[in-house]
């Protein structure tokens, strides 16, 4: 018996290597809306876009994130920081005055400050209700006082030019 070892080597042919797929340009007049959708037993598919620095093209992602192995902790530690980051976004656009007031947004109830705060009514007086109630801490009637005061002296302004 001999010991031959023969060397197989593959045929060359002209063929082109199969090129990798590519993900798609979003075109800078698109108005791309990123989506997310859970799809069960701790899968959510993802579409967003993303960009290697400033000037760069964006580019379309799709993505599934399987969390069906991590715990109930570290899942709140992940949520934490998109939820920190939405609050920050709100006091930026509040006033400096209820921004800076440490009893603003002390206790923050994920479900209504976060989650629901993103949904925009489609009614503006709303909206302002809503926020004013948030950041000031009262009722629904001294917001729509307070609104309705403001929205007087605008008017008298206006007025006198």
């Amino acid at each position: 018996m001999s010991n031959v070892a023969t060397t197989m080597t593959a045929p060359k042919t002209s063929a082109p290597a199969p090129s990798s797929p590519k993900l798609r340009v979003i075109p800078e007049a698109e108005n791309f809306s990123a989506k997310t959708t859970y799809k069960g037993k701790g899968v959510v598919e993802a579409t967003f876009a993303l960009r290697r620095g400033e000037g760069q093209p964006r580019y379309e992602k799709d993505c599934t994130f399987d969390f069906s192995r991590v715990t109930e902790e570290q899942l709140y530690l992940l949520a934490m920081y998109g939820a920190k980051v939405k609050v920050q976004a709100v006091l930026r656009a509040m006033s400096p005055e209820a921004m800076l007031n440490p009893k603003t947004l002390q206790r923050v109830d994920v479900l209504a400050d976060v989650l629901e705060a993103s949904r925009q009514p489609k009614d503006p007086i709303e909206a302002a209700v809503r926020s004013m109630m948030k950041a000031l801490g009262i009722t629904e009637e001294k917001a729509r006082a307070m609104l309705a005061s403001a929205s007087a002296d605008a008017e008298k302004k206006v007025a006198k030019k």
